[in-house]
């Protein structure tokens, strides 16, 4: 995992891409698409205060954009896989952000159950991911997509997996319906959902 605090210069991220080799095309439509989720998921992670983990951090680009005064990043390419545990303590984040990640799991539940453990009490998991249609104008630009997205969800998927962990607080699409962003919070275990106070 990489960690950034405050305003740490963004040569301190490894460069690391998943753009070598992709179409012209799809290097065009990326940065857009990119930006777009960033700031869907920017809305619901803006406190300076909190504690933040990238799933999927790429090159850093929204650990560079985020306000958080902490900000950490966990990717394959960094040798990090939430599926089967990253090396961080319980509790140790308040916002955990997976954009354009959780189709590509091979293991969703067990990121869930992750990203539950290492989620702060009420923290929040923001999630982007496409819509199944989406794949139709993807295909004009990644050639591989089928061998790339393992699950596609929509907000009654997401629930029905998530359930166990997390209550899903928010559902909404952008790009013309092709994406959606979810904001999901962490559960209390049942034992103390029962003496949770009734506001």
């Amino acid at each position: 995992m990489i960690r950034l605090q405050c305003d740490a210069p963004a040569a301190l991220i490894p460069p690391l891409s998943y753009t070598r080799g992709r179409p012209i095309l799809w290097r065009c439509i990326a940065p857009a698409t990119r930006y777009l989720r960033a700031v869907h998921a920017g809305r619901y992670t803006s406190r300076r205060d909190a504690r933040l983990l990238d799933v999927g951090c790429g090159d850093g680009y929204f650990l560079r954009r985020s306000a958080c005064r902490e900000r950490h990043g966990a990717d394959l390419l960094l040798g990090d896989d939430i599926c089967r545990g990253l090396d961080a303590a319980d509790a140790s984040f308040e916002y955990i952000t997976m954009l354009a990640v959780i189709e590509h799991l091979a293991d969703v539940r067990a990121a869930l159950r992750e990203v539950h453990r290492l989620l702060a009490p009420e923290g929040l998991l923001i999630v982007t991911t496409p819509k199944r249609f989406a794949d139709r104008l993807i295909r004009l630009y990644v050639r591989d997509v089928d061998q790339m997205h393992e699950t596609y969800f929509d907000e009654r998927s997401l629930r029905a997996t998530a359930h166990e962990w997390f209550d899903v607080v928010e559902a909404r699409t952008f790009l013309f319906g092709l994406n959606q962003v979810f904001c999901l919070r962490k559960r209390l275990p049942p034992m103390l959902q029962s003496i949770a106070p009734v506001s």
